[in-house]
C-alpha cells in the first residue's frame, strides 16, 4: 500500500507491505527501497491461529516498491499491484492507549467511591 498523503514538500511518502494469514512464525518481509520506518520484530499471532506481519518504508514520489516474504528458506514475491490508502501512524495507537488508561482511571475512581460510601453507610447504621 502506498500512502496517498505525501510529506510537506510533496516529494516523498510511505509504503507498507502487509502479509496476512500465514502459518509459520519464522517469516520476514523484504522491501525495496530499504529505508525502513517501521518493522515488527516478530509476526503477530491472530485469534484464528495464523500470523500477520507488516513493514513500512519511506518512498519518493514515483519510486517503484517491491515486497517479498521469506519463510522456510523460500522467497515469495508479492505481485506489484500497488494500492493507495491511508497508513495509520503511531499517534492513533497512542490516542487509543490514552483513552484506555483514562477509562481504567475512571473505573478505579468509581470503585473507590462505592467502597467509601459503603463504609460510611455501615458506620451510620452502627452508631
Amino acid at each position: 500500500i502506498k500512502s496517498k498523503k505525501l510529506d510537506k514538500d510533496g516529494s516523498s511518502g510511505k509504503a507498507a507491505c502487509l502479509a496476512k494469514n500465514f502459518s509459520t512464525r519464522n517469516f520476514s518481509l523484504e522491501m525495496i527501497p530499504e529505508r525502513v520506518v517501521y518493522e515488527q520484530s516478530t509476526a503477530l499471532l491472530t485469534p484464528e491461529g495464523s500470523y500477520n506481519a507488516i513493514k513500512v518504508v519511506d518512498v519518493t514520489k514515483g519510486e517503484e516498491v517491491n515486497c517479498s516474504g521469506i519463510f522456510d528458506s523460500r522467497t515469495v514475491v508479492v505481485p506489484n499491484d500497488t494500492q493507495t490508502g491511508t497508513i495509520l501512524s503511531d499517534a492513533k495507537v497512542e490516542k487509543d492507549n490514552m483513552l484506555s488508561v483514562a477509562v481504567l482511571g475512571l473505573r478505579i475512581l468509581l470503585a473507590k467511591s462505592i467502597a467509601f460510601n459503603t463504609l460510611m453507610s455501615i458506620k451510620l447504621f452502627l452508631l
